[in-house]
């Protein structure tokens, strides 16, 4: 993927902003447009992810040596998580973004659809269940990553088991491995046509009006993902013993892609590759990225927090410190839960205001702007995966560091070449 790429997709985001201020009508009207992309972007992802999981675990070769990988993956998660609330929760109170809104100058949005997706993050005993699919068919249409990862983990033991017999059925993985990141190339090159679409339908749907009384909102956000890119994980980047200049210069045009689609899913192929030059092994991105699609979305768990206060704020509720400590708990289960529902994020919102007594009104007021934040929480999330991503192959002991991938990487001959 070249710098031009980022770019282009860069400025479809801007034009299509101004397309659907400008002829708000068009812009509502090629949405399909944007839909066809994300629909090809979820196309491409179970595959990916399905073969480079099945192809990472059996790598390892020793059962032993998976749970430990998998344990150290979710400890390390929810220590993150953990923190990055608690992050949230000192940035919406320091910063207050919902006093002295006026409710009245705010549309609502309807979110019937979001609240009947609530139930599915709040009963555990299901959340738990629902990890263990009945049928893979049905979960991988559905992409239900958490089912998925799940029966991969198991599929992939049993392989191992299997020892020599299973080379044959592995040589097939690798090529259709090989073959899904070439897929995903083809797909990019249509990325600047479903940004621009997206982008013209949600500013032609909502106005930018409607980011005027939320601005503080807004800010509020992207000040909490800036402490996050520029203070935590700068401290982290030092525990780890890497630059984050590094980070950054390997990445950068990744988290422009990511916030310009509002996808993460879109990176993933060119995320695992460069990371595997960066000094981690295979088998450690082909389990950690995957799973912290669903587990591990930092820009998306600073964001909830600091929205929930705002909610309250903005009603006039005021939160005690043992009320917004139980919000932190119960985001930390629910963010769990909803790997395949449509509007994740605003689900969980949604199921966490309800759970401890907030209005479900304020996510309707604030359901317009969630575009807008999404880019930059998306972008948070892929820089997220990296740390994960190199915490647990420092943890292992296996992380080597290599040279700083820049921009424009070739991909490596295990993964076959992505051509821009």
């Amino acid at each position: 993927m070249k710098t031009r790429s980022a770019f282009y997709i860069l400025g479809a985001t801007v034009l299509g902003a101004l397309f659907g201020h400008v002829f708000p009508e068009a812009g509502t009207a090629i949405k399909p447009l944007g839909d066809a992309f994300i629909r090809l972007i979820k196309m491409v992802v179970i595959p990916v992810i399905v073969t480079t999981l099945l192809v990472g675990i059996t790598g390892i070769g020793d059962i032993k040596r998976m749970g430990r990988v998998g344990l150290k993956t979710i400890i390390w998660f929810e220590v993150i998580t953990t923190l990055i609330l608690f992050i949230g929760l000192a940035v919406g109170n320091l910063v207050q973004p919902g006093k002295g809104i006026d409710l009245s100058q705010l549309p609502k949005a309807d979110i019937t659809a979001i609240a009947s997706n609530t139930s599915k993050v709040l009963d555990a005993k299901t959340l738990l269940l629902n990890i263990i699919p009945t049928n893979i068919v049905d979960v991988l249409a559905k992409s239900d990553l958490l089912a998925v990862i799940f029966f991969c983990i198991m599929f992939g033991i049993a392989l191992v088991g299997l020892g020599n017999e299973a080379k044959p059925f592995l040589s097939i993985m690798e090529i259709a491995s090989k073959a899904s990141f070439r897929l995903v190339n083809l797909v990019m090159k249509v990325a600047p046509i479903g940004v621009f679409a997206l982008m013209s339908a949600t500013i032609g749907t909502y106005g930018i009006a409607l980011l005027f009384p939320l601005l503080k909102l807004i800010g509020t956000a992207y000040l909490g993902l800036a402490v996050l890119v520029f203070g935590l994980f700068p401290l982290v980047a030092v525990f780890l013993s890497i630059r984050i200049t590094d980070v950054y210069r390997m990445i950068w045009d990744l988290m422009v892609i990511g916030a310009s689609t509002g996808s993460t899913e879109t990176v993933v192929p060119q995320l695992m590759q460069r990371l595997e030059k960066f000094g981690v092994p295979t088998y450690i991105t082909s389990f950690v990225i995957p799973a912290g699609m669903p587990l591990n979305s930092d820009g998306t768990t600073l964001y909830l927090t600091i929205a929930g206060l705002f909610i309250a704020q903005a009603f006039g509720i005021d939160m005690s410190l043992q009320q917004q400590l139980m919000m932190v708990l119960f985001f930390v289960v629910t963010s769990k839960g909803v790997a395949a529902v449509p509007s994740s994020s605003m689900v969980i919102l949604l199921a966490t205001a309800t759970a401890v007594g907030l209005p479900a009104e304020g996510v309707a007021l604030i359901l317009g702007i969630d575009r807008v934040i999404d880019m930059a929480r998306t972008a948070v999330n892929v820089m997220g995966h990296v740390f994960s991503c190199v915490a647990v192959a420092r943890w292992e002991g296996v992380f080597q560091k290599g040279p700083v991938v820049l921009d424009g990487m070739a991909a490596s001959s295990e993964r076959g070449s992505l051509s821009s």
